[in-house]
């Protein structure tokens, strides 16, 4: 267990739980990604499981899916995730349709990101790793401040020769509700993260023998980006955009809203929806 310098008296409440089982660290440095890699540092198990401090597993989800990896050597293990606001018994399963077991590991990153339409997220608790798997692909990258999670399990699963979906276990992710507000310098560092992620993965999947389902999976993930980064954020939109064509473009039409917004969207495209939507924005909450 990491302790990621928090200030609300956690670490000297979870002094209870020490045991020969549970260890309990201070985090050298700062931020999730830091800390997951602190944590594996200090690991000795052939499987890592990621679980934020938020979020909760099923009782058998572990057990069922380490039986499992020990049948499928260099395989990554991944269940439900039912996501809850309040209570996890009240939590929705909505990822049935998108998790399958296959040894085409691109195949099934591609359909993630959306090759066969709308993309996807698996949460991070949701897979179990063998530590093979893990010292292959390298540490999380702790420059990422959005989409770590997908980046780096776009490299684990690329040194993966499977995945096995266990059906049963569930992974309990919570969501809230109310969100703080974010500065205009630090949501673009999440968008140029978010930019930084999508490149990588590309590099990862470029030689894959699935080109029209990379091409079109990688295109949509560039496009996604431009329109929500436009107007504020221009030159990443444009550079997104520039992206999304070298790989052959994108059918992406974006829903942003509202009768009026959806209107202009039609009639004159999402760049002018876009600036509308924002700059009504702005008027409103001023």
């Amino acid at each position: 267990m990491i302790d990621d310098n928090s200030t609300d008296n956690s670490f000297e409440i979870i002094q209870e739980f020490r045991s020969e089982q549970v260890r309990i660290f201070k985090n050298l440095k700062s931020g999730a990604c830091a800390a997951r890699n602190y944590g594996f540092s200090l690991s000795t198990g052939d499987y890592i499981q990621y679980l934020d401090a938020d979020d909760l597993l099923s009782n058998d989800k572990l057990q069922k899916q380490v039986a499992i990896l020990r049948e499928n050597p260099e395989h990554i293990a991944v269940c439900n995730t039912a996501v809850f606001f309040d209570d996890p018994e009240s939590g929705k399963i909505t990822d049935t349709s998108y998790l399958y077991t296959t040894n085409d590991v691109d195949e099934f990153l591609l359909n993630l990101y959306g090759a066969e339409g709308n993309p996807h997220m698996i949460q991070t608790s949701a897979w179990l790793t063998p530590r093979a798997l893990i010292e292959k692909a390298g540490p999380w990258d702790e420059n990422l401040l959005r989409d770590q999670d997908g980046e780096f399990f776009c490299r684990v699963l690329s040194k993966a020769k499977g995945v096995q979906y266990v059906e049963g276990p569930v992974n309990y992710y919570r969501k809230y509700r109310l969100g703080s507000n974010i500065t205009s310098a630090k949501l673009m560092s999440f968008y140029q993260s978010e930019f930084d992620a999508i490149q990588s993965k590309e590099n990862i999947l470029q030689h894959t023998s699935h080109q029209e389902k990379y091409r079109k999976a990688m295109a949509l993930q560039y496009k996604r980006l431009a329109v929500n980064t436009y107007p504020q954020f221009k030159e990443l939109s444009n550079r997104s955009i520039q992206k999304a064509k070298a790989l052959g473009g994108s059918s992406y039409i974006p829903l942003l809203g509202g009768r009026f917004i959806e209107t202009l969207n039609s009639l004159f495209g999402w760049k002018v929806a876009r600036s509308a939507r924002y700059h009504l924005h702005n008027i409103l909450n001023r």
